[in-house]
C-alpha cells in the first residue's frame, strides 16, 4: 500500500473531496431501446451534449487530474456529432481511457463511430473501450429491451468484435444487468456468454437511479421480490466461489453480501462520495452517479465555482446517507469492514467443512488438529495480508 492508496482511503473515510479521476458522462437522453430497467426513453425532450460547451467546461482546473471518462446515454450511437464529443474529451490533460456503453441496436453506426474514435484516440495515446449491454439470451434480451429481434443485432456485434476487436477498440466487454425480468434465465445467459473465449463480463444488479427516472419506482429491483432476491444471491454466491480472479470474487461477494442483507451494508468504497463526478447531457454537474441532485450547470458556472456552493456541500452529505443502500460500482476497492467480512466468508467456506470432518471422526489424533490449525493460521495471515494491505 503506497502513499497514494493511503490518501485515497483517508479521503473516503474523512469525507474530504479530491479532484476527480473519473467522469461519468451520459451524452444524450435519446434512446432506441425501451428497457424495463430504465425510463429515460420516455422523456419527450431529446438532448445531446453541447460539445463546444463541454470543451470549455473541461478546461477548468477542477478536471486537471481526470484519467477516465465513461460515455453513455441513452444510446451514444444516436448522437450525430459523437466524434466532436470525443475530441472535446481529449483536451483533458491527463486522459488515458474512454469507456463507451452501447445497447448494440445499431451495429453499422457503432462500428463506424468506434473506428473513427480509435484512430483519433490512438494519436493521443488514449485507449478506447466498448461495453455491450446483454441482459438475456434470445427472447429474454428482447423482452427486457422491449425491441423485437434485437438479440440478433447484439449477437452480430459480439461475433464480430470477438475476432475484429483491434480495428475498433482496445478492449471490449459485456455488461449484464440483473433484474426481476431476467434473473430466472441468468444461467442460460451466462452459458451463452461463456461461448466467447476470454470475454470479460460484468454482472450487476439493476438499482434505483435518479438520472434514468427510476429512483422512486424501481419495480424491476430484485429486492422487491423475495424469490428473485434469493435467486440473485445464489447466482452471485456461485460466481464468488468459482471465479479464479481475486478481484472478481470480491466483486461478486459484495453483491452476494448486499442481497443477503436485504439491500443494506455496502462493502465497497464509492469514489463518487469523495472524488469522481457525473456530467449529464444538459451539462449539469452531479456527484453520485445514481442518487445525486443537480449541483449546477457548467454552461452557467465553472466546476470550481460550483464546488464552493451550499448545494455542493449539502448534496455530498445526502449521498453519504444513501450510500449504504446502493450496490453500484462493486469493482471499486473494499472498505476495511468489507475486507474483514470477505476474510470471514472465505475462511468459513474453505475450512468449516474440513473441521467438521475432523470432529466427526471417532478417533481424532492430536496431530491432525495441529496440522489443521497450522494450515488455517497460515491461510488466514495470507488473506489478511492481501485483503487489508496489499490488495487495492
Amino acid at each position: 500500500m503506497n502513499f497514494k492508496q493511503i490518501k485515497e482511503l483517508l479521503s473516503y473515510y474523512l469525507h474530504f473531496r479530491q479532484k476527480p479521476l473519473v467522469i461519468q458522462m451520459p451524452i444524450t437522453s435519446r434512446c432506441n431501446s425501451r428497457c424495463k430497467t430504465c425510463n429515460i426513453w420516455k422523456l419527450s425532450d431529446h438532448v445531446d451534449i453541447d460539445h463546444e460547451a463541454l470543451k470549455k467546461a473541461l478546461r477548468d482546473p477542477f478536471f486537471s487530474q481526470v484519467k477516465t471518462v465513461g460515455l453513455n446515454g441513452g444510446e451514444f450511437t444516436l448522437v450525430p456529432n459523437f466524434i466532436d464529443i470525443i475530441n472535446s474529451v481529449l483536451i483533458l490533460p491527463q486522459i488515458k481511457d474512454i469507456y463507451c456503453i452501447s445497447n448494440g441496436l445499431a451495429p453499422k453506426r457503432l462500428f463506424e463511430y468506434l473506428e473513427k474514435a480509435k484512430e483519433i484516440c490512438k494519436q493521443k495515446s488514449v485507449k478506447i473501450h466498448i461495453c455491450i449491454s446483454v441482459d438475456g439470451y434470445g427472447k429474454v434480451q428482447e423482452e427486457v429491451r422491449g425491441i423485437p429481434n434485437c438479440f440478433k443485432k447484439t449477437k452480430e456485434i459480439l461475433d464480430f468484435l470477438s475476432t475484429n476487436k483491434d480495428k475498433y477498440c482496445d478492449d471490449f466487454s459485456v455488461g449484464c444487468t440483473i433484474s426481476i425480468h431476467n434473473i430466472d434465465f441468468i444461467k442460460e445467459t451466462e452459458m451463452f456468454l461463456n461461448t466467447y473465449n476470454n470475454l470479460q463480463v460484468e454482472y450487476h444488479c439493476a438499482i434505483p437511479n435518479k438520472r434514468i427516472l427510476t429512483f422512486d419506482n424501481a419495480d424491476y429491483y430484485v429486492l422487491n421480490d423475495e424469490r428473485k432476491r434469493i435467486q440473485a444471491a445464489e447466482f452471485f454466491f456461485e460466481k464468488c466461489i468459482t471465479s479464479k480472479s481475486l478481484h472478481k470474487r470480491i466483486q461478486y461477494f459484495s453483491n452476494f453480501y448486499f442481497l443477503t442483507h436485504n439491500g443494506h451494508n455496502r462493502l465497497n468504497i464509492c469514489s463518487y462520495t469523495n472524488r469522481d463526478v457525473t456530467i449529464d447531457e444538459k451539462l449539469n454537474l452531479l456527484l453520485c452517479a445514481t442518487a445525486s441532485e443537480v449541483i449546477g450547470n457548467l454552461k452557467e458556472k465553472s466546476a470550481t465555482e460550483l464546488t464552493k456552493t451550499k448545494c455542493y456541500k449539502k448534496t455530498q452529505k445526502e449521498i453519504l446517507n444513501l450510500c449504504d443502500n446502493c450496490v453500484h460500482y462493486t469493482y471499486h476497492p473494499l472498505t476495511i469492514r468489507g475486507r474483514v467480512e470477505y476474510i470471514k466468508f472465505y475462511m468459513r467456506n474453505r475450512y468449516v467443512w474440513q473441521y467438521y470432518n475432523i470432529q466427526r471422526k471417532e478417533k481424532s489424533f492430536f496431530s491432525v488438529h495441529i496440522n489443521f490449525y497450522k494450515q488455517f493460521t497460515i491461510e488466514l495471515l495470507r488473506q489478511i495480508y492481501h485483503l487489508l494491505w496489499k490488495l487495492q
